[in-house]
């Protein structure tokens, strides 16, 4: 602000001050600017002018009115001041918005708050100011009550620097501060006390000699302050918005600073340019654009350590001082013995502030590769900690010395548990000479990593089967070991073995089928001319017998093409909508008839009406098969249960199964009580001729023909068995809907 000797300027105690437009929730409302969306010329100076457009236009009107050197007359200087105190009201009502944003944090709204407080002020000492020169325009009193008014602006606005979050920077610390003090001691509180504040003691009154003193030590408190804020704070909501702010509020006091250098000898004064009003319509115009940017743009997510600090008002500060005692040596200072030591005095800070700032950029760039690789570090353990694989290092000596969190969906276990066993301890017996030739492998590899299929140890007991790649970086010191990387394939393999054995028996039902089809012709015609010599009444009775026995055997060898036939899945289907309850319900004394008395039989689910669509004669062949299957696994007796439901929607069909995996199944289960079966045996189950019998005693085609009927009507087979513990066929086949769902109208 300005002092002297001299009446100040109208508008000169003015600070620059914030602005802002923003919606009634105090967020500004921002346009679309993206490709193609450009609005016509009018439509976009009025959205320029509806915010906070008009403010900036105003403050470049009245920073060219200024920098016009309007004469220097009582109504030019109450226009200046009106002008001016017109202006300050911009800044006002947008920190006000600002400040009552909901998304900001609460300790930013506080500082946004004081910033506004003081912009008021600003704008209630301008009023005061006017009022005075309207009142009393030829008044030369250089300090009145708006000083004090103007005085506590600066309180309100480092008091809300000061509330921004605080950002931890390494660089800082008291030997930065101490440097920072001395520069503003002697490149600001020198110059000060001889340039302007000591010429002014000896003909100021008491009032004005305590506020010479004051507004000095004041204005040296607030750039100091700020040089700490831009040190020590976190650059919030942006980084462009906090240096708007800043650089507002910079120039400012800069212009408040060189006032004061200037009030005894009056160099700029008496210019036809009002700088210090021309500086203060810059600042507010900043001011605005600041206001408005902290009113709209959302918080930036930084981290907590920011790069080593830097400040430019240091330099700034001495810049504008050397210049200003430049002037004064032009213009012949006559304590130039003063001048002369505070010029070279601040020369040399010069020299040491570049000298400085030349560490400071040296531990910028060091925070930067430290940024750079800490970042890199938490995406690496991010990406290990997320991994499906499982992800060991192992040391020389074959122990685990680390493992992901991929070792709890693996293994089953903790990483923590994994850690300092021996690697090999995972290993499947059988699976412990190649897994041992293959962490040597890795050991000695440096460009292709080996890689093996072995099985390791579950948590659960069982070996789940992994495919392995090992790398060697035990030269990284950040990894110093062996590492390797485990993904599960237990499934996978399940998978590919299941298909291959479905492509081999599609195969081979292929082959058989298209066999017993030419088989089956060859027999049609052998047993039509059985039945011709059959009919011929001159064969002797010896002969008749022998070809009644041919008849029976080729009977039997037709009933066998047919099943290889199913098996081939090549039979001409006559399907139907039938229901399985009707179905089991007159199958049901058949049924009991096998099974005999020493097998109990019941039947579940005989109230649910499943409707599927299927060939009723083959249908009976599943069931009876099914049933007979269970009753040769019951030989000395037992329990077969037959159920009927609906299968559970959200169970989705198998992966192999090839037909239409959507609409609803019905569910044919046949659960014994027999000798059960272990894996080997399920696995081959449906295989041709595969039988656990004795020689001779059947020909393992009743569950390949059971398989390939249920295939070809669109429907799959599950098997539950254990050695012991019985079994479970569950038979699944799509539903359609019944006879009175299907022809039923609706009325009404």
């Amino acid at each position: 602000m300005e002092i002297g000797s001299r009446v100040p300027e109208a508008g000169a105690f003015l600070p620059t001050l914030h602005a802002q437009v923003a919606d009634s929730d105090g967020i500004t409302s921002t346009t679309d600017i993206s490709p193609g969306g450009a609005a016509p010329r009018p439509a976009a100076r009025a959205r320029f002018l509806a915010g906070s457009g008009k403010w900036i236009l105003f403050s470049g009107i009245v920073l060219a009115w200024f920098l016009s050197a309007p004469s220097r007359t009582p109504a030019h200087r109450q226009f200046g001041v009106l002008i001016l105190t017109l202006l300050s009201l911009g800044p006002v009502i947008y920190f006000r918005r600002a400040s009552r944003r909901k998304d900001i944090p609460r300790q930013l709204a506080r500082g946004l708050w004081w910033i506004f407080a003081g912009m008021a002020l600003e704008t209630v000492g301008a009023i005061y100011v006017l009022v005075d020169a309207i009142v009393d325009p030829k008044s030369q009193s250089p300090f009145n009550f708006s000083d004090i008014i103007f005085l506590s602006t600066y309180v309100a606005l480092i008091g809300g620097l000061l509330c921004f979050p605080r950002a931890e920077r390494t660089s800082i610390g008291l030997a930065r501060y101490a440097v920072d003090a001395g520069v503003f001691v002697a490149g600001v509180g020198i110059p000060l006390w001889y340039v302007a504040v000591a010429p002014a003691l000896p003909r100021a009154s008491g009032y004005e000699s305590v506020m010479d003193v004051v507004y000095p030590l004041v204005t040296f408190a607030g750039i100091a302050t700020l040089n700490f804020v831009l040190l020590t704070r976190k650059p919030a909501p942006s980084l462009t918005a906090f240096r708007l702010l800043v650089v507002s509020i910079g120039i400012s006091w800069l212009a408040d600073l060189l006032y004061l250098l200037d009030s005894v000898q009056g160099y700029f004064a008496t210019t036809t340019i009002n700088f210090t009003n021309a500086f203060n319509a810059v600042s507010i115009g900043l001011y605005v654009v600041a206001g408005e940017r902290m009113g709209r743009e959302r918080i930036e997510d930084q981290a907590d350590t920011q790069p080593a600090a830097s400040s430019p008002l240091p330099m700034m500060t001495i810049v504008v001082v050397c210049a200003w005692l430049v002037v004064f040596a032009m213009k012949g200072h006559p304590a130039a013995d003063v001048v002369s030591p505070i010029f070279w005095g601040l020369a040399i800070l010069f020299v040491i502030l570049s000298i400085r700032e030349m560490y400071v950029i040296r531990d910028s760039a060091r925070w930067m590769a430290h940024e750079i690789e800490r970042k890199s570090r938490a995406r690496s353990e991010a990406l290990v900690r997320y991994a499906s694989d499982l992800i060991m290092v192992v040391d020389p000596s074959l122990s685990v010395r680390f493992a992901s969190p991929g070792a709890v969906g693996a293994l089953g276990t903790a990483p923590g548990e994994l850690i300092g066993r021996p690697l090999l301890s995972l290993a499947h017996p059988e699976d412990l000479p190649r897994g041992t030739a293959f962490l040597e492998q890795v050991a000695a590899a440096t460009e292709h990593p080996p890689r093996i299929d072995w099985r390791l140890r579950h948590s659960d007991g069982t070996y789940r089967q992994f495919e392995t790649v090992g790398s060697n970086l035990a030269h990284e010191s950040a990894v110093g070991g062996l590492v390797i990387t485990s993904r599960d394939i237990t499934d996978r393999i399940a998978l590919e073995e299941s298909l291959r054995r479905s492509q081999k028996l599609e195969a081979l039902g292929q082959l058989v089928g298209g066999i017993a089809h030419n088989f089956n012709n060859i027999l049609t015609s052998t047993m039509m001319r059985l039945g011709l010599l059959r009919e011929n009444r001159d064969l002797p009775a010896d002969v008749v017998l022998e070809i009644q026995a041919l008849e029976k055997e080729a009977k039997r060898t037709a009933s066998l093409t047919q099943k290889l036939v199913l098996v081939g899945q090549q039979q001409f289907l006559r399907k139907e909508p039938v229901n399985l309850k009707d179905t089991v319900a007159r199958l049901e004394p058949e049924i009991a008839a096998m099974l005999g008395k020493a097998v109990q039989f019941y039947v579940t689910g005989l109230t649910s009406a499943e409707w599927v669509e299927v060939d009723s004669s083959l249908l009976d062949q599943v069931i009876l098969s099914l049933c007979a299957n269970a009753r040769d696994a019951m030989e000395t007796g037992g329990c077969l249960i037959i159920e009927i439901a609906e299968r559970d929607p959200a169970d989705p069909p198998p992966k192999e199964f090839e037909g239409p995996r959507d609409g609803p199944f019905a569910r044919l289960s046949f659960q014994d009580t027999g000798c059960g079966m272990d894996s080997a045996v399920r696995q081959h189950l449906f295989e041709p001729f595969f039988t656990t019998k004795g020689f001779g005693s059947a020909l393992g085609l009743g569950l390949a023909v059971v398989n390939g009927i249920v295939k070809q009507h669109q429907g799959w087979i599950e098997v539950e068995s254990a050695p012991g513990l019985g079994s479970t066929f569950r038979v699944f086949l799509p539903k359609v809907p019944g006879p009175a769902a299907k022809y039923s109208t609706i009325t009404g």
